[in-house]
């Protein structure tokens, strides 16, 4: 591809490859651009930069819509979107704070309210539904020792974005965040010595992990202004399709559909996340084992598969540490093997589908690669 037509304010513009510094870089994109596969390469509103180039080139695009007029140069838009994102990892990282307080009181006092639980949360929430994805974030994010406490921000965040997604009211997916934030509650009534064990739990360390569903609901059911659905959530959150789950061993329809979004957030947080008996699933591993849980009949695939494009489309364009140390940007995914996506390093392209000894080891964050 040595062109591209380049549209603003009504004129359009046939734009050679070797100028499309000058006419491209640092314009925003005016409207996504979608694969032919129906993947988002680049969202509306991102600030074009040479590493978008390859993107467009390996998708053969040949049509870009840009805003007429810049509302500020590059360094000034890209200043403002880390600041929205700054913002709300500051959010998130004291809510943890006062999240693992609560926990600690709760073990050693008395359980806190309804209301001081959804304190630290509620304005998270708000701003991550307003706000830029942060899930890319999120995953770096380190420390075993917190999942507890993270996994409830996670998954209640997860949540409402998988409501979002299925285009819930505004009301219903607030409802859903709050839901999957509280799902956990039962363990604050599990020892933190079984929650942070190394090794491998026993059978009856096992089955009183298990019993934090039954905890959860009766502590929902003390507290003021707990609806039926919060308690559902803890009590249910792993009950599987298939009837594997637990406490209740319900089956398909038996489980409420907003319980089926709690779960798959609930899975994925939980092996994409670091752990303390074992390192975090790769992002494209965790989507995988997903799709897995589908095929296996635990979780609904009206879901899973929304929850996974979403979560793909972010990835377009971010840079990557493959497992033999080589570092690449992805330009292309495909559904039948998410984990092998296609790398640009330097000037040649690595397909992982054939190159099948190499791996994703980790997504980078660097300030080039993001893509909004």
């Amino acid at each position: 591809m040595t062109c591209i037509r380049v549209k603003w304010g009504g004129k359009m513009e046939l734009v050679e490859r070797k100028n499309w510094g000058q006419s491209i870089v640092g314009r925003i994109l005016a409207d996504d651009i979608i694969s032919s596969s129906g993947y988002i390469l680049l969202r509306k509103g991102v600030i074009l930069t040479h590493w978008h180039f390859p993107i467009l080139e390996n998708h053969l695009i040949e049509e870009v819509l840009i805003e007429e007029k810049m509302e500020a140069p590059v360094h000034k838009q890209l200043e403002k979107i880390f600041s929205n994102k700054r913002d709300i990892l500051e959010s998130y990282q004291e809510s943890l704070i006062e999240i693992k307080k609560m926990f600690h009181e709760a073990i050693s006092r008395e359980v806190p309210t309804l209301q001081q639980f959804m304190k630290p949360f509620s304005p998270l929430l708000h701003k991550v539904l307003k706000g830029p994805n942060i899930f890319l974030e999120l995953r770096h994010i380190k420390g075993h020792d917190e999942y507890t406490y993270r996994h409830s921000i996670n998954v209640g965040l997860m949540a409402a974005t998988i409501g979002k997604i299925l285009h819930f009211t505004h009301e219903n997916t607030i409802k859903l965040g709050e839901i999957g934030f509280l799902h956990d509650i039962g363990k604050m009534k599990i020892s933190l010595q079984i929650l942070n064990k190394q090794e491998s739990l026993s059978i009856k360390e096992f089955e009183e992990v298990k019993n934090h569903t039954i905890y959860g609901k009766q502590m929902l059911e003390d507290m003021q202004r707990a609806d039926q659905k919060i308690i559902e959530g803890a009590l249910l959150h792993h009950e599987r399709l298939d009837g594997s789950g637990y406490p209740l061993k319900l089956v398909k329809e038996q489980i409420p559909f907003f319980v089926q979004i709690l779960s798959v957030a609930d899975t994925y947080d939980a092996i994409s996340s670091e752990r303390v008996y074992r390192d975090k699933f790769s992002p494209f591993e965790a989507l995988n084992e997903l799709i897995k849980d589908v095929y296996r009949g635990k979780l609904n695939g009206e879901i899973v598969f929304p929850f996974v494009k979403h979560i793909l489309d972010g990835y377009i364009g971010k840079e990557v540490m493959l497992t033999d140390g080589r570092r690449g940007v992805i330009v292309q995914l495909y559904i039948e093997e998410i984990y092998r996506p296609l790398i640009k390093i330097s000037d040649q392209f690595v397909d992982l589908r054939k190159d099948r000894q190499i791996q994703i080891k980790e997504v980078l964050l660097t300030a080039n690669h993001l893509v909004f």
